[in-house]
């Protein structure tokens, strides 16, 4: 049986797993998701259902315009939990 994935989750965590220790803000779980979420939501899903549809669209994903739209979304992110977050 096959499942669907969101291959933008994938870059997303992939993308904030990268910038994590350098960052400036609270590093708690609950942040972290928020932030992830918060970054989602500003981007376009890429579901595919096949491991090779997978590859193909991390392939696709990984070129330069959507590895900025990443970054921004998460920058904004960012700075949207790090000004607001959900605990005290």
């Amino acid at each position: 049986m096959n499942t669907y994935r969101n291959v933008m989750e994938m870059l997303v965590d992939q993308k904030l797993d990268e910038m994590w220790d350098t960052l400036d803000c609270c590093k708690c779980d609950r942040c972290r998701m928020d932030i992830i979420a918060y970054a989602l939501n500003q981007l376009p899903p890429k579901y595919v259902v096949t491991k090779e549809g997978e590859l193909y669209a991390r392939l696709c994903e990984l070129n330069n315009e959507h590895e900025i739209e990443v970054l921004i979304a998460l920058t904004k992110a960012i700075k949207t939990v790090k000004d607001k977050p959900k605990h005290d």
